[in-house]
């Protein structure tokens, strides 16, 4: 199931391998067992900003860089989601 690593916002399946830097508990939680849906968004308006893209991990309340996962499929485009 492994894929790229996404370069647009949206929904992805992934399984964070490891947790950013200064993540609460995040020795915890990592590595993930399960693939899971997350959150991609823009973390800033420089798409060569290598921070351009961040990611939200239900019930982890620090943003997370797209390194830390194992990609999977795109699942939904934001629009899709919030319409």
């Amino acid at each position: 199931m492994a894929a790229p690593i996404p370069t647009k916002p949206g929904f992805y399946w992934a399984r964070w391998m490891q947790a950013s830097d200064g993540t609460h508990e995040g020795d915890e939680l990592t590595p993930a067992r399960e693939w899971e849906i997350v959150h991609v968004v823009e973390n800033c308006n420089d798409e060569t900003d290598a921070e351009y893209l961040a990611v939200m991990v239900p019930g982890v309340r620090e943003w997370q860089w797209r390194e830390d996962f194992c990609w999977g499929d795109f699942v939904a485009d934001e629009r899709d989601v919030n319409p």
